[in-house]
């Protein structure tokens, strides 16, 4: 980062089980003299990695095949770092902590992110109590629920919450893709994603966890399975791995049942359901989203204006991840950001 250092951390967070674990992540303080009351802080979420350690952003560098999604939040980060603003970034339980990771497990995300700032005592840097919470993709959807969950602690205070193209009804999206019989070029990332999905799922959902270890899931894909936790996303959607496989190959004798699992893991964790939103929110959609399609994204943000939610919200002309060039969402969000935290 050009306008701040950055160190590699550990903190107190409880699992999806309910237990005291340890996770990790980066922090990273601007060169600017910090004000009296301590720096304010970004948490931000970054977009999916893969589902286990090797895809860890924190441990990560620009030779890693996963460079290029790790380091997709650098240019906002780096932003707010130039106008005073401190930023953690997670890793997530199960990638930057013991266990599988709860891919899209809104709580547990959550929990990573305010978990960090709970512990921000413990990162010897000047940080204060006023926080914003944000995130890309798999990101946002941390971000979102965290907005809804308890403070942190007693001081601190959250004033908004901005998320960037957050994925949304993964019901109807998956649910689709669970029937296409064959693979395309570039297509291969899906496969791979259901995978996590399927395993992070099984995290929240005991039959399930039953359904994808017996017929829920091809010979194929129980083969396959140990990789979930093994390679990163990029490896995960190559043809030799995950990305050989069709969709609808994915599923076993009993893959109808496992389907309905699934979808219905989608609805419980859907982040257009969410409200109690305690400050303002922002969403950075993209029009041409492959991942978060616009008719789904114009859905979510409709559905929370009916709401009643103090909602900013901006379409750019780019794809999933083109939300985070600089040209992109970050030209703005940062300074809404800086902004709602007083810099």
């Amino acid at each position: 980062m050009r306008h701040g250092t950055t160190r590699r951390v550990a903190f107190p967070a409880t699992g999806i089980d309910g237990s005291l674990q340890q996770q990790t992540g980066l922090v990273h303080v601007p060169h600017l003299p910090a004000p009296a009351t301590g720096f304010p802080i970004v948490v931000y979420g970054h977009m999916t990695t893969g589902g286990g350690p090797r895809s860890a952003p924190s441990t990560a560098d620009p030779t890693h095949p996963e460079w290029r999604r790790m380091s997709q939040g650098d240019v906002l980060c780096d932003a707010l770092l130039a106008r005073g603003i401190a930023v953690l970034r997670p890793d997530y339980e199960g990638i930057g902590g013991p266990g599988i990771h709860p891919y899209l497990i809104g709580p547990s995300l959550a929990e990573s992110m305010i978990a960090m700032v709970r512990a921000r005592a413990l990162f010897s840097a000047p940080l204060g109590d006023t926080w914003l919470a944000a995130g890309h993709s798999e990101g946002a959807v941390g971000a979102l629920w965290a907005s809804v969950s308890p403070e942190p602690d007693e001081r601190s205070r959250l004033v908004g919450t901005c998320a960037f193209a957050p994925v949304t009804r993964m019901d109807l999206s998956i649910g689709a893709a669970l029937r296409v019989p064959i693979t395309a070029p570039g297509s291969g990332v899906v496969s791979a994603l259901i995978g996590l999905m399927v395993r992070g799922a099984a995290t929240a959902d005991a039959d399930l966890a039953h359904l994808y270890a017996g017929d829920g899931l091809s010979a194929r894909a129980r083969a396959l399975w140990p990789s979930l936790g093994s390679l990163s996303l990029t490896e995960l959607a190559r043809r030799s791995s995950w990305g050989g496989i069709a969709p609808a190959a994915i599923l076993g004798t009993a893959g109808g049942e496992l389907r309905s699992r699934l979808l219905a893991s989608f609805r419980e964790n859907e982040v257009a359901a969410l409200r109690g939103f305690r400050a303002p929110v922002r969403v950075d959609a993209a029009a041409f989203d492959e991942v978060a399609p616009a008719p789904l994204t114009g859905a979510l943000l409709r559905s929370y204006r009916r709401a009643g939610v103090d909602l900013t919200s901006h379409w750019w002309p780019t794809h999933h991840s083109g939300t985070m060039h600089a040209r992109s969402a970050p030209s703005r969000a940062a300074a809404w950001i800086a902004q709602r935290l007083g810099r």
